[in-house]
């Protein structure tokens, strides 16, 4: 499937890349940040494909489209550009070094910014940089660094020379829901294009373009869910959430009247080896260990926004939003907890038993 042409809103970001990058000193390096979702990656190939394109017009990039029927639009569309770069966590399991490999996609570390961009020596195998190697095409290169969040800081430190002093006609992208987990000595060397949710006519553009078979039921909630992140919308589709939420929501209603729904933490976990192992069977190259913090992920997005809700009616209504807001932060310290190595299931079953601590009802709380 070739990657997408289409981009909706974030007009005043597109205005800021035309300026800064086609403008005439040319800004190389870029983080691109906002919330999960939201276009930033679709961003940042679009970029990549204009620049690239010896034959990119004027008219391209004021609509912010690479072209269609030239030689490097067709190597963009088929994925195949020699000179569009994309360094992501997975090409761990391409690394020489078997310690790299089976470290479960959790980070991206030196061995794979030195085979994909800075070069040097990994377990005895030597390896060119990338970054100072003469553009295929000749036109330039582009490098597009997603969830950068995920450099350890070693190979941060080890990036920070490429980006202080990048090659001519080399542009670097840092794309990351956390801009904040990247040194301040990375992010002062980069441009910064701030990503935001889509408004609700952008995300009805995107429902109209949508080329998928769902029912109109599961779309509508899939949308309401995603609060303008088309990225999540697909997540929440591809993983089965309609029903996920159809599973939980009443077992969150039975924890705020009370009760305790006993097998909360399995019908949790559950969910989440489900969508893990069909993630790995799905693609040799995903780690089920990620697969799982990701569903994981999910899951916590799905009951936050479903507290999220009883928040919002507690806080209108002047009743107990606390418990509310104790319960979403208890949220996030399980899934803390798992991406800190704690066995998922004892996880789980802590998290159950503080929701049904936080959402006692207040007669309980006191008595």
């Amino acid at each position: 499937m070739p990657p997408s042409r289409q981009l909706q809103g974030h007009e005043p970001t597109t205005a800021l890349l035309r300026e800064a990058v086609f403008g005439p000193r040319s800004m190389p390096t870029w983080i691109f940040g906002g919330p999960f979702g939201v276009g930033k990656f679709t961003t940042a190939r679009l970029l990549a494909g204009l620049l690239l394109d010896p034959e990119t017009r004027e008219e391209d990039i004021k609509a912010f489209r690479p072209r269609s029927d030239t030689d490097s639009g067709i190597l963009f569309d088929a994925g195949t550009h020699p000179d569009l770069h994309v360094v992501c966590k997975e090409q761990a399991l391409e690394s020489p070094d078997p310690q790299v490999r089976d470290r479960k996609q959790r980070s991206i570390p030196v061995a794979v910014l030195r085979q994909q961009i800075i070069g040097g020596s990994i377990e005895g195998h030597v390896f060119d940089a990338p970054a100072y190697m003469k553009p295929t095409r000749g036109t330039g290169k582009v490098f597009i660094i997603d969830e950068s969040e995920l450099i350890d800081s070693r190979a941060q430190n080890l990036l920070l020379k490429t980006l202080e002093e990048p090659p001519p006609r080399t542009w670097f992208i840092l794309v990351t829901t956390r801009a904040d987990r990247l040194l301040p000595t990375i992010r002062s060397r980069c441009q910064t294009a701030s990503f935001q949710s889509l408004d609700p006519d952008a995300m009805s553009r995107w429902r109209d373009d949508l080329e998928l078979e769902v029912p109109d039921e599961e779309l509508a909630w899939a949308i309401d869910f995603s609060q303008g992140s088309p990225g999540l919308a697909i997540a929440s589709i591809a993983e089965g959430l309609f029903e996920w939420n159809q599973t939980f929501a009443p077992m969150i209603e039975e924890l705020a009247a009370g009760g305790f729904p006993a097998n909360m933490a399995e019908e949790m976990e559950a969910c989440i080896e489900a969508s893990a192992s069909a993630a790995e069977k799905a693609d040799a190259q995903t780690s089920k260990q990620a697969a799982g913090r990701k569903a994981m992920g999910l899951l916590v997005s799905l009951l936050s926004a479903l507290m999220r809700t009883h928040l919002h009616e507690a806080v209108e209504t002047s009743g107990d939003s606390r418990r509310w807001a104790n319960a979403i932060e208890a949220l996030a310290t399980a899934e803390g907890q798992v991406e800190s190595n704690v066995n998922r299931k004892l996880a789980l079953s802590g998290l159950v038993a503080s929701l049904a601590d936080q959402l006692a009802p207040s007669s309980r709380v006191s008595g």
